[in-house]
Parts: C-alpha cells; sequence; structure tokens
C-alpha cells in the first residue's frame, strides 16, 4: 500500500495524487491487470475529495495507465505506456547530427503568471510563476521555428541569468547535472498569423505544425513544456 503523504502546498491535489497513482503503476506496485483501490479508499487513505480523486484517475486513463470497467472498478492499463529513458537531444544536437548549424534569437524572456496550461502540464499552481522563453530558431540560417518554453519559477531562476542564444539543455546540464529523457507530444496544423509568417519567412495563412511537448528528467517531474511553431512545408515528422 502506497504510504505517501499530500503535503505539497504548493500543487493541486489531484495532480500530487496523480503523480503517486502513476509512480506506482510505473514502479510495478499496481501489476498490470491489478484493480487499484476504489475511490472511497482512496478519499479515506490521502483525505481527499471524491473530486480529487476522480480527476486523478481520469487523468490516468485519458494516458492508458488506467482503465475503468463498469460495475468493477478501475485496473491497471495491460498495455499502459512505455516509458524508456532515452536523453532527449537538443535542437542545436539535432542540427549538428545532420551537419547543419543551429542558431537562435531570443525575442523575449520573461517571468510571469501560471495559466491553466502551465498548471496541466507543469503541476504548479496558479499562484505561481513561470518563465516564459521566446526565440526564433534557425537552421543553416533559415527560420525553421517559433519556439515558446516554460519553466517553473524560481526553480529555474539561473536561466535569466545565461545567454539563451545556445541550447539550454546544456546549461541545465552544467548548473543541476540535469539531463531531459523524455517527452508527451501532441501535433497538430495551424496557420500562420501575420508575426508568424514574418518570422519564419512564409506567406500570412501558410500552414505551420503546432507542436506541444512536456518534457520530464529522470525522476518523470516536469522540466518544461514547450509550444513550437515549425514551418510545414519543410518539416517531416519522425515518431
Amino acid at each position: 500500500m502506497i504510504m505517501e503523504l499530500l503535503q505539497d502546498h504548493n500543487e493541486p491535489l489531484y495532480l500530487q495524487l496523480k503523480k503517486i497513482l502513476r509512480a506506482a503503476v510505473v514502479n510495478g506496485e499496481y501489476a498490470p491487470g491489478q484493480q487499484i483501490p476504489t475511490e472511497q479508499e482512496l478519499m479515506k487513505q490521502y483525505n481527499v475529495s471524491r473530486i480529487t480523486v476522480r480527476r486523478a484517475i481520469q487523468e490516468l486513463i485519458l494516458e492508458k495507465y488506467l482503465v475503468k470497467s463498469q460495475g468493477k472498478g478501475t485496473f491497471v492499463n495491460q498495455t499502459r505506456p512505455r516509458r524508456e529513458l532515452v536523453n532527449l537531444k537538443s535542437f542545436t544536437e539535432a542540427c549538428e547530427d545532420n551537419h547543419q548549424v543551429a542558431k537562435s534569437q531570443v525575442l523575449s524572456v520573461m517571468v510571469e503568471k501560471a495559466n491553466k496550461h502551465d498548471v496541466r502540464r507543469l503541476g504548479v499552481s496558479e499562484a505561481d510563476k513561470v518563465i516564459h522563453i521566446t526565440r526564433l530558431r534557425f537552421r543553416d540560417d533559415v527560420p525553421f521555428l517559433i519556439e515558446h518554453s516554460y519553466y517553473p519559477y524560481p526553480q529555474y531562476e539561473f536561466l535569466l541569468h545565461h545567454n539563451l542564444s545556445g541550447s539550454v539543455y546544456a546549461i541545465l546540464k552544467e548548473e543541476l547535472g540535469l539531463v531531459p529523457v523524455r517527452s508527451e507530444r501532441s501535433v497538430e496544423i495551424v496557420y500562420a498569423t501575420a508575426e508568424q509568417a514574418q518570422l519564419l519567412g512564409v506567406p500570412k495563412g501558410a500552414a505551420l505544425f503546432l507542436m506541444r511537448m512536456v518534457v520530464y528528467d529522470d525522476q518523470d517531474r516536469p522540466v518544461h513544456h514547450n509550444i513550437v511553431y515549425l514551418d510545414g512545408g519543410t518539416y517531416r515528422f519522425s515518431w
């Protein structure tokens, strides 16, 4: 039985419970096909409301860690997501691997109030702040993508004192010994605004890939999340 307590007052309770349950699944504490405790049992164990329990479980169902069987309960998914620890490459490293030159233009660096996306993806609270870094990234001097990166503040405050035109991952490794290991991504098609079109050198209304990404460390803690706009005419995805 999990004995962790919900003590982090800076994080919504449902996110704390979600992380505890997800860790139990990933670590094998709950085996594939095993039923997890009932809502009532989780409410009693963690002294939280039914709404908190249901939201945590629902998100784990959406992420395919859990499955609900009508009238029977909630079970660990037999084919739960794999979490292989494979070091992520930075944009700079990816370009180097393809014999291309990476360059970044920092458009803005701001400390701002966390929004609902930051709360959901980074596990911060609405009262917290994030560091919002906006960069235009080039491949062989050709504008390639617009990147909005969000890091929890003040945990990553040191980024404000670095030159961010290179690899931020190199800074994370230098400062914290931190190496991002996995990401969760989604992609959709959007159409370039006038500002995006000017930055990327494409016509207004041109098709862009919109990639949303959350990057995690080796303890499965979110490091940052990104919102990236890529020129749809020059990028090919490989999953």
